[in-house]
């Protein structure tokens, strides 16, 4: 008779892809053997393998004792099916594999009995049986999606119904089924005869150390991990409403800093990593990209989001990673039994200014009054009337109310992810609609993703990544600010100070009217006359721009452990297009003069002169029509070879890969001047050569680079853990002789909870790890955190002055700057150590991390100088060095509580202060009357300025400085108006000099003018379906100047006619009729002495906590879902910016970054997530 085996192992065989072996283990396929039997007996011998090889056998028992005359045979990592036919040629037995198991039989027995093969069939043909169950989580809640899967045959199986219900049918008594979901433990359930129906409780991953964490170019165990690496949960990402992923990270990462300075349409936030000076490298699926490209992906879309900030991790993209690496994986297929599953997110968004705008802070009868004062403070009459003043006070025209509009967004995604074992595919659809703040600002994003996963063979898989995504959107036409600029500061305060005595537009009796016409208005007073404020909205300029991306990856994986176990490559190759246009239209502006109606009241209408008007050109001598084209395009190519293998306790680990990518681009740029008529279309303009200009640039973003990059790895027993990497880097901005540069690191660390000395915490640690790292990466920034430009290190020739030649002009040439001819990159060298731990049985978790980095040959200017006559200066060389130190903190808190109440608590906490070690200056910096100045020994982000004693507000103090001949910039002080200290004299000597001039503006009023510090907090709480999620963010250790970006400070400007700025008109400037008045008096002058430059009576504690998101959800009850068809249905709530707490707030939102700079927003979203 056949010896029993297990019921798994018979269905294992029967599902067997293959008639001859059926194997799900490839580790099992390779086995060493060595035989020396004399006259032995098949007994023996199948002892002998088993012992060696760890296979089990099947057997009649009247085979064993079955006589083999000689077996010698000797293999290493030899395939079974070899091994068992040279051991039993010439015998008369066959064999068959199932799993780890073989099936013997003696061909040579003549009886009359059935096959091996029936004989299973029929023992597992009177075992099956149909069996179900529900899987539920630890509060007893159904779990939606779980999959269910057969030991040993993942092509058997289902996924739980939205009651958490499945069912499976012909499965074998004795079979072990697999269950598992994201986010849970998985389970073994063995199924027992009699038994055909199992609730299955699952249990949450809160440790998650099999976790696997994508690292550069590769994966890892969390458990595994050396470097210091922050994941963000992107899933907390997914309700905020926002057209740039940058600006949902603020306080999620410890270490990072994300400044989102201007809610404007479109605006985006600013990512700095420990400290650094420029953007960090941004890797999304392997492939190296822009901001734009991180900035364009939808929250739902992302797999794993992950931080590199130590050179352990980054150094494997070398001389790109100096500033930290953000890496991104998108999300893939996974099996679901063919069953598909769809997921939909919608929402409308509507947002408000987290400020008070500065037209709210105006009005006629005010802008009256600040020009009666500014007469008063300048000892002339006052120009405007009672009659006039009591006017103002009903007529009022604020601009905004013509042009404004709340800004809003609507978001709509559909995703499909499902597969089976041979193919996984993920399919993801969004589309996002926004509206600006002012009229005509329009932004519409399409954007998709493909990611499917073909598995050609048991050793071949294909991976198609397809991306793109189309922005369109459409601006107003403002020559005070870039085409793509989201502060917009110089046009947001013409807003506020434009007169708001006289109206935007009127119709031709010069009735103001509330709507645009075909009359525009411009008061012709002072310094704002000729130009209508409302008309650059809603006249006929604009700019529109379409940003299209098309990405698309190929990956071929193939699994080499036939070769040698362990052993796999893969192959990946990338292209990506950019496309840009852009089309820009400017008219000049037409614009008729106010006529007033009454002699006594200048504000009264009357009806226009169409005689008296002014033509506003906007800086541009012809009104013009411009047309942009760019098309970029972006090659890698990766081929990686990696091997992982386990000998008893001992992991080995390996990586090395090949990388070549380049990349190129072209622009083209027309202008049209002067139009027959006023028309957006290219054939209305003249043709004449001198009213066209064509540009081309054909090598605009030209790169590349080669690259080796390596890393070995091994861990005993996940105990002890080494990591060793590197990349062999060339890149074509520097000379062939310092083109190739070398990086390397490594790393150790030590699971010192695993150790048997520490047997007696266990009731309290469940994991600690101690880990150290040391690695260095490369940058191609310069002393003024520019990037490096291509062929610095070659002489180049610029366009110089033409000249006549013969009948015609000809175009010159002449020098460029001076080439660095050994021009390198810049190397960072970082030191970092870390503790990774969980407590109380895993509810405490956190991480603590302390770095110091070094960064040496930073390419900047010399001040040693030449000769004038030589022509040209000295070439910047790679001198300067730099360092930074800081260190951060993570705790979270996961728990429950009584009545099925779950809830979490986190926070994050990063320091770090950077310092210029090598930096050439000035000799009046190094060795003169400033070197208490000095960058060297000091932070890039200090403040320095004019120290203030004192506002003036006592006319003897005044009378007594006058008396004594004391100046102020060759002014005499005056009442209400700042008192400087008297620092330093001439040649900036320290010590008073009886007079403030210049030189006392070189004083250091903070080293803190960047944020040192930042952190997040915040929790999430569940009960019955209610989700709350709350989110606080912050900034600490920084000073800042409040001003305006042109000026600095807060000038008054706009002479006697208009304020600048809003507090010029507050009742907290000092005059006599108001002593207590904290702000200098109004005169309408620039000067410092009334608010003008960087001065100390500006600064403020920059710091601020605020509260960056709220999000509430309810999660539909399967009651409503189950006859609608649907898993899930969340409705949800989410809100931004709601408070801050900061001293900045008594000017402006404290992350805002100039005083008149575009306002944040804060933003309510209203959404629906359904899957089915």
């Amino acid at each position: 008779m056949i010896k029993k085996v297990s019921i798994a192992t018979l269905a294992m065989f029967l599902t067997s892809a293959s008639p001859a072996m059926a194997i799900s283990d490839a580790h099992s396929l390779y086995v060493n053997l060595e035989l020396t039997l004399n006259s032995t007996t098949v007994g023996a011998v199948i002892q002998s393998i088993s012992e060696q090889t760890g296979y089990e056998f099947s057997y009649d028992e009247a085979l064993l004792n079955k006589k083999i005359s000689n077996v010698f045979v000797n293999f290493k990592n030899e395939h079974i099916e070899k091994v068992l036919k040279e051991v039993f040629k010439n015998t008369g037995i066959s064999y068959k594999i199932v799993n780890n198991r073989v099936f013997l039989k003696d061909n040579n027995v003549k009886k009359n009995v059935r096959t091996v093969e029936q004989l299973i069939v029929n023992e597992i043909q009177q075992n099956k049986k149909k069996i179900s169950g529900v899987i539920v989580d630890e509060e007893g809640t159904p779990v939606i999606g779980a999959n269910i899967t057969l030991e040993g045959n993942k092509g058997v199986g289902t996924v739980t119904d939205a009651e958490g219900k499945f069912i499976l049918s012909e499965i074998p008594a004795g079979a072990t089924l697999l269950v598992s979901y994201i986010g849970y433990l998985e389970r073994k359930v063995q199924v027992e005869d009699g038994k055909s129906s199992y609730q299955i409780t699952l249990h949450e991953d809160t440790q998650k150390l099999d976790e696997v964490i994508v690292i550069g170019y590769g994966v890892e165990k969390k458990i595994n991990m050396t470097g210091a690496i922050t994941n963000v949960k992107t899933e907390e990402l997914s309700s905020i409403s926002t057209t740039n992923l940058s600006n949902t990270l603020a306080g999620r990462a410890p270490g990072l800093t994300i400044v989102g300075s201007s809610g404007f349409m479109g605006a985006s936030s600013e990512i700095r990593m420990r400290g650094g000076f420029g953007d960090p490298l941004f890797v999304i699926d392997g492939i190296i990209r822009d901001k734009a490209a991180f900035d364009a992906l939808e929250s739902n879309e992302i797999d794993q989001l992950s931080f590199l900030k130590d050179a352990a991790t980054a150094s494997v993209y070398g001389s790109k990673a100096g500033n930290g690496v953000v890496l991104v994986t998108t999300k893939s297929g996974a099996d679901s039994m063919g069953k598909p599953k769809f997921e939909y997110q919608g929402s409308y968004t509507f947002n408000r200014p987290t400020r008070k705008l500065f037209t709210d802070d105006m009005s006629a009868y005010k802008e009256l009054v600040y020009q009666n004062l500014v007469a008063e403070a300048n000892g002339l009459a006052r120009p405007n009337n009672d009659e006039e003043m009591e006017y103002a006070k009903t007529h009022d025209y604020n601009v905004n109310d013509l042009i404004w509009q709340n800004p809003w967004n609507t978001k709509h995604s559909i995703s499909a992810t499902g597969g089976t074992e041979k193919v996984k595919y993920y399919v993801l659809g969004s589309f996002i609609r926004e509206e600006g703040s002012y009229k005509n600002l329009e932004n519409n994003k399409y954007s998709f993703r493909s990611n499917l996963t073909v598995n050609l063979s048991k050793y071949i898989s294909l991976n198609a990544n397809v991306s793109g995504y189309q922005k369109d959107d459409r601006r107003f036409n403002w020559s005070g600010s870039g085409d793509d600029s989201e502060d917009i500061f110089d046009f947001y305060r013409t807003t506020f100070n434009c007169l708001r005595t006289v109206p935007s537009y009127a119709y031709l009796d010069g009735t103001p009217a509330n709507e645009k016409t075909d009359y525009p208005v411009y008061p012709d007073v002072s310094n704002f006359k000729g130009w209508n404020v409302a008309d650059v909205i809603l006249g006929d300029r604009y700019i529109k721009t379409r940003r299209r991306n098309v990405n698309g990856i190929l990956s071929l994986n193939i699994d080499l452990s036939k070769l040698l176990p362990g052993l796999s490559t893969k192959v990946t190759g990338n292209y990506i297009i950019n496309d840009y246009a852009r089309k820009k239209y400017l008219t000049h502006q037409k614009a008729y003069n106010f006529q007033s109606a009454d002699p006594n009241n200048r504000f009264v209408p009357g009806p226009l002169d169409l005689n008296k008007y002014n033509i506003f050109t906007f800086g541009s001598n012809y009104e013009n029509l411009t047309y942009g084209s760019r098309q970029f395009w972006n090659e890698q190519f990766d081929w990686t070879v990696n091997y992982k293998n386990k000998f008893g306790k001992h992991e080995v680990g390996g990586m090395i890969t090949f990388e070549q990518a380049q990349s190129q681009g072209k622009a083209i740029y027309a202008t049209a001047n002067d139009p027959l008529t006023a028309y957006d279309q290219w054939f209305v303009f003249s043709t004449d050569p001198e009213r066209r200009t064509v540009s081309v640039n054909e090598s605009e973003n030209l790169g590349s680079h080669l690259s080796w990059i390596g890393r070995a790895t091994y861990n005993y027993d996940s105990k002890y853990i080494a990591e060793f990497s590197f990349r062999y880097d060339g890149n074509n901005k520097f000379p062939k002789e310092s083109r190739w540069g070398f990086f390397p690191s490594a790393s150790l660390g030590w699971r010192i909870s695993k150790e048997a000395f520490m047997e007696s915490a266990s009731n309290w640690l469940d994991d600690l790890k101690i880990r150290a790292s040391y690695g260095t990466t490369g940058n191609d920034l310069n002393t003024s955190n520019a990037s490096i430009g291509y062929f610095q290190y070659i002489e180049r020739y610029t366009s110089g002055s033409s000249y006549m030649f013969g009948n015609g002009l000809a175009n010159g040439i002449q020098t460029g700057s001076m080439p660095t001819y050994n021009l390198t990159w810049a190397t960072s060298s970082t030191i970092n150590g870390g503790l990774d731990f969980t407590f109380l049985n895993n509810r405490l978790s956190g991480t603590v991390d302390g770095f110091y980095r070094k960064e040496t040959d930073i390419l900047g200017s010399r001040t040693s100088t030449l000769p004038s006559t030589y022509g040209a200066s000295l070439a910047p060389e790679n001198y300067a060095e730099r360092s930074w130190r800081g260190g951060e903190v993570t705790l979270g808190w996961r728990d429950k509580a009584k009545h099925g109440i779950n809830y979490s608590l986190y926070m994050n906490i990063g320091y770090s202060k950077d310092r210029w070690d090598v930096l050439d200056e000035s000799v009046i910096y190094m060795t003169g009357n400033l070197k208490d100045l000095s960058l060297v020994g000091m932070s890039a982000g200090r403040i320095t300025g004019l120290k203030v004693d004192h506002l003036l507000t006592d006319q003897a103090e005044v009378d007594e400085l006058i008396a004594k001949g004391f100046k102020q910039y060759g002014r005499d002080p005056y009442l209400g108006g700042l008192l400087f200290q008297d620092t330093r004299g001439d040649g900036y000597a320290p010590g008073p000099d009886g007079k403030i001039d210049g030189n006392d503006a070189y004083n250091l009023l903070s080293t803190n003018g960047t944020p040192r510090i930042n952190y997040g907090f915040g929790g999430s709480f569940s009960w019955k379906g209610i989700t709350i999620d709350m989110h606080f963010q912050g900034v600490g250790n920084y000073d800042r100047l409040v001003g305006c970006e042109a000026t600095q400070g807060i000038p008054q400007y706009g002479g006697n006619t208009r304020p600048y700025y809003p507090i010029w008109t507050s009742d907290k400037c000092w005059s006599p009729e108001n002593p207590d008045g904290i702000y200098p008096r109004v005169i309408g002058k620039n000067q410092y002495e009334s608010g003008y430059g960087n001065t100390d009576f500006w600064m403020r504690n920059g710091a601020y906590v605020r509260l960056k998101n709220l999000n509430v959800g309810y999660d539909l009850p399967m009651a409503v879902l189950r006859p609608l068809g649907l898993t899930r249905a969340q409705v949800f709530m989410n809100a931004t910016n709601l408070f801050s707490i900061s001293a900045m707030n008594e000017f402006m939102d404290p992350e805002q970054k100039y005083y008149d700079s575009f306002p944040l927003m804060r933003s309510f979203t209203f959404g629906l997530n359904f899957s089915f």
